[in-house]
C-alpha cells in the first residue's frame, strides 16, 4: 500500500500577472496537506479497473470504473456518488499515464482521501463543540476533522492538492514509487484543467507538486488539445496525451525557492464568504487588454516590481548563506522595528531586508491601485484597515491579500516566531472583524510519496 501527500499554496506575489507568462509569481508551499492513501485492493474482474474512493470529512463515497480499449484509450464511467470532476478527470489521466507506461492494470483499487484541516474552515465545527474559534483550539483539534454545516474554503489550493495527490496516488501504485515528479506535474496540470474547464495559470498545482516556488507559468498550449472535448470528456486516446506532456519540450524551469531565513508565514481566515476568482481574472484581464498601450501603467508598473522584489528575496537567501551571524543579527534587530520599510539600515544585511520590504510594500500598493482602477475588489476596504494596522505591529515584514486577493484571507511574512504569535493574538483580538488565524506555517518540501 502507498500514500501520496500534496501541499497547499499561498501565493504571496503575482496574483493575477502570472496567468500571463512568462511573469513571475512566489508561491509558498505549506504545512497543510491532501493526502490520497490506497487502503485495500482486490482483483479486477472482466478488464475493469474499479477506483472506489471514500472521503470521510465529508461523508461522501465514489466508484469509477476503467477500461482499455484497443487502440490504447482509456474509457471512465462514474457509477456512484456524487459527480465531482476533479475525482474523475484525476483518475481518468492517471489511469492513463500508467498505460501510457506500459504498466499492467491488473487490480482495483479502495482509496481515501483526507485533507488537513487548514483547508477549511474549522468555525463551524468549534462552535457546534461550544468551543471558542481560536488558533489554540484549532492546534487542539482532531486531525481531519469532519465538516460540519457550509463548508468555507481558505484558499489553500485544495482541488489542485486534491487532483495531484490522487494522479500521484493512482499512478505510482500501478506503475511504482517514481522520482517523475515532472511527468506527474504534467498529468496533473491536464487533469486540473480540464475539470476546471479552463487553463488557469497552474501554480497551485505546480505548487503542489515541487513545494514553496518561484513560478512562471507554463505554456497554456501544451494542454489546449485536451480540453477539446472537455465538458464531457469520459475517453483518453493515450498517444494523444503522451504528446501532450511530453518530457522532451520544456513547460516550466524550475527555480528552487524557500522563504528567506527567518522570514515566517502567518495566515488568517476572514470568514467573509469567499470571492469569485474566475470573475475577479476576468475583470482585470478586460482592464489590462484596454489599458496596454498605455506605457508605464499599472500592470507593468507591477511587473518590474516584482521581478525586483523576487530578486531582493534571494539575495537575502545569498546573504543568509554568506554571512549567517551578521544575517541573522540584522534580523533579530528589525524583528523588534515597526514599519520596516521606513527604517534606515546600519549594515549591508538590514538595508537588504529593508529593500525587500520596500518592494513587498510597493507590490500590495500597485496591485490594490489596480484593482480599483479595474473595479475589482483585490484588497477589499474592509480588509484594507486590518492589514495596515497589522503592518504596524514590529517585525511585520510584508501583508495582503493572497492570490486573487478578495475575501478569501489574509497573511503576513514576520521577522521570527515571537512576532508570529504577536500577529496571531492580534488578529483574535481583533475588535473591527473576526479574523482566526490558521496553523499553517511554510513547508517548502512538496509531493511526497510513500509506502505505508
Amino acid at each position: 500500500m502507498l500514500q501520496a501527500s500534496s501541499p497547499g499554496k499561498v501565493l504571496i506575489l503575482g496574483g493575477y500577472l502570472i496567468v500571463r507568462a512568462p511573469n513571475v509569481g512566489i508561491s509558498i508551499g505549506v504545512n497543510a496537506r491532501f493526502t490520497t492513501r490506497v487502503v485495500s485492493t482486490s482483483e479486477a474482474q472482466d478488464g475493469k479497473v474499479v477506483v472506489h474512493i471514500h472521503s470521510p470529512q465529508f461523508g461522501q463515497s465514489y466508484s469509477f470504473e476503467c477500461v482499455v480499449h484497443d487502440p490504447a484509450q482509456v474509457q471512465i464511467t462514474q457509477t456512484a456518488g456524487n459527480k465531482s470532476p476533479f475525482l474523475y478527470y484525476a483518475i481518468l489521466f492517471a489511469i492513463s499515464a500508467a498505460v501510457m507506461r506500459g504498466d499492467s492494470l491488473k487490480e482495483s483499487v479502495k482509496i481515501e482521501l483526507l485533507a488537513d484541516n487548514d483547508f477549511y474552515s474549522q468555525r463551524n465545527y468549534l462552535e457546534s463543540k461550544g468551543i471558542p474559534v481560536c488558533v489554540e483550539n484549532l492546534r487542539q483539534l482532531p486531525e481531519n476533522c469532519p465538516l460540519v454545516g457550509e463548508v468555507s474554503k481558505t484558499g489553500l489550493g485544495s482541488s489542485a492538492a486534491m487532483t495531484t495527490s490522487v494522479v500521484a496516488c493512482i499512478f505510482s501504485f500501478y506503475h511504482g514509487i517514481t522520482e517523475e515528479q515532472e511527468f506527474i506535474h504534467r498529468i496533473a496540470q491536464v487533469a486540473h484543467s480540464v475539470a476546471q474547464g479552463k487553463i488557469g495559470s497552474g501554480f497551485d498545482v505546480y505548487t503542489a507538486v515541487y513545494g514553496t516556488c518561484a513560478y512562471r507559468r507554463f505554456p497554456a498550449e501544451k494542454v489546449e488539445a485536451m480540453m477539446k472535448e472537455a465538458t464531457d470528456l469520459h475517453t483518453v486516446p493515450v498517444a494523444d496525451l503522451q504528446a501532450c506532456v511530453d518530457l522532451k519540450e520544456n513547460w516550466v524551469t524550475h527555480v528552487p525557492f524557500h522563504l528567506p531565513s527567518g522570514i515566517k508565514l502567518v495566515l488568517g481566515d476572514v470568514h467573509q464568504g469567499g470571492s469569485s476568482t474566475p470573475g475577479m481574472v476576468a475583470k482585470i484581464m478586460n482592464w489590462q487588454k484596454e489599458n496596454a498601450a498605455s506605457k508605464d501603467n499599472l500592470w507593468e508598473q507591477l511587473r518590474v516590481n516584482n521581478e525586483a522584489y523576487i530578486s531582493s528575496l534571494q539575495s537575502l537567501i545569498q546573504h543568509s548563506a554568506d554571512g549567517p551571524e551578521a544575517y541573522n543579527a540584522a534580523v533579530e534587530k528589525l524583528s523588534h522595528v515597526s514599519r520596516i520599510e521606513s527604517y534606515k539600515g546600519a549594515d549591508r544585511f538590514e538595508e537588504s531586508i529593508v529593500e525587500a520590504c520596500q518592494f513587498a510594500a510597493n507590490s500590495r500598493r500597485l496591485l490594490r491601485e489596480m484593482g480599483v482602477a479595474a473595479g475589482v475588489k483585490v484588497e477589499p476596504e474592509e480588509l484594507t484597515e486590518l492589514l495596515n494596522d497589522t503592518a504596524e505591529l514590529p517585525g511585520v515584514f510584508a501583508v495582503g491579500c493572497p492570490g486573487a486577493g478578495g475575501y478569501d484571507a489574509v497573511f503576513a511574512l514576520v521577522l521570527g516566531d515571537k512576532n508570529c504569535e504577536a500577529v496571531e493574538k492580534f488578529w483574535e483580538g481583533y475588535s473591527k472583524m473576526n479574523v482566526c488565524p490558521l496553523t499553517v506555517r511554510e513547508d517548502p518540501g512538496g509531493l511526497l510519496i510513500s509506502k505505508i
